[in-house]
């Protein structure tokens, strides 16, 4: 038996908006694929300024944590979070079933800045509830348009006889927000249990060229360019690492007077994929690869400016360049969401005119499922 990554959710940088509580309660739901009889998980803080405590952190097969497990770190009952360095919680003896659901809640008294944060959009698979104080069980609520937020956790191991495929998904916030990657997990999770993991290495307004862009605290959490995040990645020997990337490339200039300044070509963006390709079949992984789905950002002379039409007809020569060269690698998820114009359609749009919906992620997550099981041999 070893242990096996069983769920994956980026903690992001926002540590230039910080959340500053007095109290907090948390309830994180995760879905584990992998039978075993001992889990752990792994508490984030390396973006704090200070060392984070937890008075209780509880572990429960059901939501209202009618029946809990206490866990502990390093055989302590409150646990100790240094700044800047994450750590794995002492092994907690219990049964895992494949496709469960399961809960870990964090309650800390004591008032602190909570700086490692992840979010979520899509509650069918991961799902998370705060509140304000100590010891008081926030709800946790089944929707696909609000975000769902929660501090520190951002991985769980099984202890298993089982070596399941690992799809590990990377990129910005159409898989930070889950409904590609959890539309996956429901899919893959059903037909194969115990023989295969999705892992959400999703970061918001994650770019491929550059870091996150500094002149505003919001774009600061945006987080290290692409190529980056892949030794963190890698470390999971992950059987196929797909890529959802270039979005925030072709959006950020309209907005960021730093990010304006880094505008990219086609052929450039191409080159740095073909990098990250590079890294992860050297590793012995297979790359799969997404195009870039359709945007629009406003129709005033403000915003719709001469920078955002380069970057329309940047995206498509960009996607054009993929479906050259990566032919069995590509998930042509813009075909799939846009309309004879290249526009998302209404019917896949959040709303915002750049983030797909939860009908689009289920539609692309199909495209996906099939290629993967083609790939690892699931089938």
């Amino acid at each position: 038996m070893k242990w096996q990554t069983a769920w994956v959710h980026e903690c992001s940088d926002f540590s230039t908006l910080p959340f500053k509580m007095t109290e907090l309660t948390e309830i994180i739901q995760m879905t584990l694929n992998v039978s075993g009889n001992a889990v752990r998980f792994e508490l984030s803080n390396l973006y704090g300024e200070e060392d984070l405590v937890f008075n209780e952190v509880s572990f429960s097969a059901d939501k209202k944590f009618h029946v809990k497990h206490r866990i502990y770190y390093d055989n302590k009952t409150t646990i100790i979070i240094q700044k800047g360095t994450t750590i794995m919680t002492d092994a907690l003896d219990v049964k895992i079933l494949p496709g469960q659901k399961v809960f870990l809640r964090l309650i800390s008294s004591r008032a602190q800045k909570y700086m490692d944060f992840a979010s979520t959009y899509d509650t069918s698979m991961t799902n998370a509830a705060i509140v304000r104080r100590a010891g008081v069980n926030p709800s946790l609520r089944q929707t696909f348009g609000a975000r769902r937020g929660w501090f520190c956790l951002s991985k769980a191991e099984v202890f298993s006889n089982y070596q399941p495929k690992i799809v590990s998904l990377i990129g910005d916030s159409l898989i930070e927000m889950g409904y590609v990657s959890d539309s996956l997990m429901a899919l893959l999770y059903q037909k194969f249990p115990n023989k295969v993991v999705v892992l959400n290495h999703g970061v918001s307004g994650q770019r491929l060229l550059n870091d996150a862009p500094q002149d505003e605290p919001l774009f600061a959490t945006f987080g290290m360019k692409t190529r980056k995040i892949l030794p963190k990645v890698l470390q999971n020997s992950p059987n196929i690492v797909l890529m959802f990337a270039g979005l925030n490339d072709l959006i950020l200039p309209v907005f960021s007077q730093e990010a304006k300044n880094q505008l990219a070509q086609a052929q450039v963006l191409f080159k740095e994929v073909e990098y990250i390709y590079k890294q992860i079949t050297s590793n012995k992984s297979e790359f799969m690869l997404s195009t870039i789905t359709p945007f629009e950002i406003g129709h005033t002379k403000e915003i719709h400016t001469s920078v955002m039409e380069q970057n329309l007809l940047t995206r498509i020569n960009l996607n054009k360049l993929f479906q050259k060269k990566y032919q069995t690698e590509l998930i042509n998820s813009a075909a799939l969401v846009e309309d004879k114009t290249c526009h998302l359609l209404r019917e896949y749009d959040l709303g915002d005119h750049i983030h797909i919906n939860k009908a689009a992620g289920e539609i692309i997550a199909q495209n996906i499922c099939d290629k993967v099981i083609a790939k690892t041999g699931l089938g």
